[in-house]
């Protein structure tokens, strides 16, 4: 079975997508699913240690390598990709956006089982192009967001490349542990380290790189924010545990910061993809809380609660789709009574919120309570009651979510009179995840089999967990009932994304005005240097600055010596 395991996982969905951009929407998709299916099999059944050296470039890489980690994220990459093909044939995506769905589910698979930091940062920038076209190919507000998608990327992809050229200038290989004893080593300590902590952060959504998540996954197809949501952040999440193995007291502090300031943000919103998009950023947290802290059980916690956030985050942005698609809104307030009318949507609304308010039972639980354990027996205090108070905003929300959607009263403006019950194709994708969420609460030893070391640490069926969580689920439950009223007159809550983008487009303007005009001044400069010298230096009253087109070849200069010494100086 050997050369079994030499077959990259990520070449099934990118095997597929070709198929489900060509064949008839039915053969397609169901070849998608097939792939899915597939990939999750292949990473559930890979030994751990398999690992096929190569040369990449000239340089000794890994094209597939997997580690407990790499299982870990390429199982729930490979199931959430076979039930999301099914539902986007559910809410008629049109092919283009499943056959970009699954390369980008390939790509993610491919920087998971990526053995060393240059292939995974090959696959890390065709990850950006493959979100991107994701957004492109909805509608203009998509595109849009698509683009600012791109540039914050890139923008990301550079800080990373950067620390990932600095570590092999320390280390002298792009192996994943080389220059560590016993092969276990993350970043370079210092300027390298730093660099891909930003570079990694923006893919994670760390607080103040997080803008990007709120401006896209609202607005694509629905089957593409699914997608979106079950691949983007946990790669960086797992780029996040590789690079630094050992924890963080930063990263630890910045997982618990976002924690509480997306669930926050999340309890004021009140359109449904929002809101999940801002418990996206508190949910990482916990992940990325656990990475921080450090220890077997810590990094084992963050890579369960990973694997458990792709199952239920992706099911309540089902339901979340399904409820814009058939009321045609985003709006929670212009929803309410859909309970009775679609009790299957309801239902699996229900497994979600319980699993990710970490209700016992459901999978949400088990690696909620192994991140705080984690936080606990580090004696992080203030971390603890972080991710604590976060568990009680996340009760809030989802109450406020299943209130508003389908317990409240039906507006009278609204669309739900005519919201009809799923058919079996809607339903199926919806209850497979359902019960994924719900055997891996009742079996933890079920996650526990594709976790890394740590998880005999774990104590799931103990007191105190139940009391924990109950009074998280008590203190939830009595805050949203004080705190209806006023929240129902919450308006539109800004975020970073209304400073950042309009900073962006002046930016923009001026970088492409100044390219213009030293274009234009160098162009003058290389056919008429003397009469574009003397004006120049011309001391009329109308030249007593430096020209325009000289200023901009002057900044131009001045960056690229700037540029010159840093890369020198490190």
């Amino acid at each position: 079975m050997n050369w079994l395991w030499s077959i990259p996982p990520a070449a099934f969905p990118l095997a597929a997508a070709p198929v489900a951009y060509l064949a008839s929407r039915r053969v397609g998709h169901a070849v998608g699913a097939v792939a899915g299916l597939l990939a999750f099999a292949w990473s559930l059944a890979a030994p751990v240690g398999v690992h096929f050296p190569t040369q990449l470039f000239g340089f000794d890489a890994a094209l597939v390598a997997v580690a407990p980690i790499s299982r870990t994220v390429g199982v729930a990459l490979g199931f959430i990709a076979a039930a999301n093909v099914v539902y986007a044939y559910a809410t008629d995506a049109n092919p283009t956006t499943t056959a970009y769905a699954l390369a980008y589910t390939g790509v993610c698979l491919g920087a998971v089982f990526a053995g060393d930091w240059l292939t995974l940062v090959v696959f890390w920038e065709l990850m950006a192009i493959g979100a991107t076209l994701l957004l492109w190919n909805h509608d203009e507000e998509s595109r849009r967001a698509g683009f600012r998608y791109a540039v914050y990327h890139e923008i990301g992809g550079a800080f990373l490349i950067a620390g990932v050229l600095l570590h092999y200038l320390r280390v002298g290989s792009f192996l994943f542990g080389a220059g560590g004893a016993g092969g276990v080593t993350g970043f370079s300590a210092g300027l390298p380290a730093m660099l891909a902590a930003i570079g990694i952060g923006l893919n994670v959504g760390f607080l103040g790189l997080h803008p990007w998540l709120v401006d896209s996954y609202p607005k694509p197809h629905v089957a593409a924010t699914v997608v979106l949501c079950g691949c983007t952040t946990k790669v960086g999440v797992y780029a996040l545990a590789r690079a630094f193995p050992g924890g963080h007291v930063a990263i630890a502090a910045t997982g618990g910061a976002m924690v509480l300031v997306g669930v926050t943000l999340a309890i004021l919103q009140t359109e449904v993809r929002r809101l999940l998009t801002y418990h996206i950023v508190s949910q990482v947290g916990y992940m990325v809380a656990g990475v921080g802290v450090g220890t077997q059980l810590g990094r084992s916690g963050a890579m369960a609660h990973l694997l458990n956030n792709v199952l239920y985050k992706s099911l309540l942005f089902m339901v979340g789709g399904l409820l814009l698609v058939r009321t045609g809104t985003e709006s929670l307030k212009k929803m309410g009574g859909l309970a009775r009318r679609t009790p299957v949507l309801f239902a699996t609304y229900l497994v979600a919120a319980f699993a990710i308010a970490g209700v016992p039972g459901f999978n949400g639980f088990v690696s909620k309570g192994m991140v705080i354990d984690s936080a606990d027996t580090a004696e992080f205090r203030l971390l603890w009651w972080a991710l604590v108070v976060g568990g009680v905003g996340t009760v809030i929300s989802f109450s406020k979510f299943g209130y508003y959607a389908f317990l409240g009263e039906r507006h009278g403006d609204s669309e739900t009179a005519s919201v009809r019950r799923l058919s079996p194709v809607e339903a199926a994708p919806l209850v497979a995840v359902a019960v994924a969420c719900v055997l891996l609460g009742l079996s933890p030893d079920l996650l526990f089999s594709v976790l890394p070391a740590g998880t005999e640490e774990a104590k799931v069926y103990v007191t105190a967990q139940y009391v924990k969580a109950g009074a998280v689920l008590v203190a939830g439950g009595a805050a949203f009932a004080l705190l209806k009223a006023p929240l129902s007159r919450v308006a539109a809550v800004p975020d970073l994304d209304s400073v950042y983008h309009p900073v962006g487009r002046r930016a923009l303007d001026a970088a492409v005005a100044a390219t213009t005009t030293a274009a234009r001044g160098l162009d003058a400069l290389a056919t008429r240097p003397v009469l574009t010298i003397e004006r120049w230096l011309d001391a009329s009253p109308d030249a007593n600055r430096l020209d325009s087109v000289g200023a901009s070849v002057l900044w131009v200069v001045v960056a690229l010596l700037v540029a010159l010494a840093v890369v020198f100086v490190v």
